[in-house]
């Protein structure tokens, strides 16, 4: 990527410039993923009214859509990570905003079921070339002592755009309807993947920098001229290094568990504040965005904690959120129909338990236990297991809705004081709370590890 570099002219590479591009590209990934849940959560305001207008569909057929997108997206993460120790971020990721653009914007013109699970599985895989690109690149320009606030800060993106995508999804559905929550989101993405080719770049080396991470010291600047960029390890050395990671599968294997959650709760809020408290769908969009809104401030907080109260382990803050998000969950099911204000509060709490577990897991945990030269893969790894995981909040939480009432009429005689206090939503919670304490107790099993180097 020679075209890309510049020279170390003077003050190019003094500590002021340098703090000018980490600022530049901080804000372009954070912007540019941002951008991807304007594109991706609008599906879970458009749920409920997709299903009004096409009656025949069950709950079970609706998240079949975002159960496809989840299966793809899964195997884009895993395949995407490798791809990104390759061509970077800056290649990729704007790539992957022209393609959510088209599959957004054809998805706003079809009525056809078959069509719908398509084009939804198409923005999956396009979207999967995301989070991890972000992680590594991030990784690239900051250092380890950091790691932890700085992956904390850039993953309020995500809780961002998720309630940038509620309330625009809400206003549009509410006024346009459902089709205006899928074209002009994707409008909005086109400019800012202009943005990001002209402004990002995937290394410090590539503006002329010597490497930033402490991990990769060893690489040193060339004395005369650009930066020669540290030899990279070839696609076998990558998935060696990956799946032979014990650390990484025990992170992996709590993150499906607990990206079933939060996918549960991003994929079905907006139902549950409609349907079950009985406000309408702009209000219900509204209302759901405690939960990424608080969110951001708990994967903040778990970053600043992790780094700085438990000699950057990440596990122990995990654990003890994803423990308490299991009491949440819990707590979710004895709520009254109708008492939205509990609700609201208790998805705000629910978020802060939810987004910071999610950012150590997915973003500065990974990279922790990571080899230097793969954390894009390892990114991608742990992410295709969430994702795998979030496969679980489609098609099987409307399955656990449909099944609810016939669960509840066969426990009448036996059990007549759980059948009355049952409604559509119990078996989900109790379900999810379960998912939350498994990951939690994967989460204690690595108490102790600690970030490499």
């Amino acid at each position: 990527m020679a075209e890309t570099r510049v020279s170390t002219d003077a003050g190019a590479g003094s500590p002021r410039h340098l703090l000018r591009w980490q600022i530049q590209i901080f804000s372009l990934l954070w912007t540019g993923y941002a951008s991807y849940y304007l594109c991706r959560l609008n599906f879970a305001v458009a749920q409920p009214l997709i299903l009004e207008e096409f009656p025949t569909w069950t709950a079970a057929q609706i998240g079949l859509i975002p159960s496809v997108y989840a299966a793809v997206y899964a195997v884009g993460q895993f395949i995407n990570g490798q791809l990104g120790e390759r061509l970077g971020a800056r290649r990729m990721m704007t790539a992957a905003m022209a393609i959510a653009f088209l599959s957004n914007l054809l998805f706003s013109m079809t009525s056809s079921y078959p069509l719908m699970l398509l084009l939804w599985g198409i923005n999956g895989y396009a979207q999967s070339a995301g989070w991890s690109l972000v992680v590594k690149t991030m990784s690239n320009w900051t250092t380890a002592q950091r790691r932890g606030l700085i992956i904390g800060l850039i993953s309020t993106c995500y809780q961002v755009g998720n309630v940038l995508a509620w309330l625009l999804a809400g206003w549009l559905a509410g006024r346009y309807g459902w089709r205006a929550t899928f074209y002009v989101p994707a409008f909005v993405m086109l400019p800012v993947s202009v943005l990001f080719w002209l402004g990002v770049r995937d290394e410090p080396e590539e503006a002329g920098f010597p490497p930033v991470r402490e991990d990769l010291a060893s690489s040193q600047p060339s004395a005369s001229g650009p930066v020669a960029a540290p030899a990279r390890l070839s696609a076998t050395e990558v998935l060696r290094l990956t799946l032979t990671n014990r650390l990484l599968w025990i992170l992996a294997i709590g993150f499906f568990c607990a990206n079933a959650v939060r996918y549960s709760f991003m994929n079905w809020t907006v139902t549950y504040m409609r349907d079950f408290h009985g406000q309408d769908i702009k209000k219900s969009a509204f209302m759901s965005i405690a939960l990424p809104l608080i969110g951001a401030v708990g994967a903040v907080s778990a970053g600043w904690i992790s780094d700085n109260l438990f000699g950057k382990r990440r596990a122990p803050v995990c654990a003890v959120m994803l423990l308490a998000l299991a009491g949440v969950c819990v707590a979710f099911a004895f709520v009254p129909e109708g008492a939205w204000p509990i609700a609201t509060a208790m998805l705000g709490l629910a978020g802060f338990l939810i987004y910071g577990p999610d950012m150590l897991m997915s973003g500065a945990a990974t990279v922790d236990f990571s080899h230097p030269r793969a954390a894009a893969a390892a990114t991608g790894f742990t992410m295709a297991s969430g994702a795998a995981g979030s496969i679980l909040s489609g098609a099987g939480i409307g399955w656990l809705k449909d099944v609810t009432p016939s669960f509840a009429k066969s426990i009448e005689g036996s059990m007549p004081g759980l059948a009355a206090i049952v409604n559509q939503w119990t078996l989900i919670f109790f379900v999810l709370a379960v998912m939350a304490a498994i990951a939690a107790s994967l989460m204690v099993s690595i108490w102790n590890a600690r970030p490499k180097g």
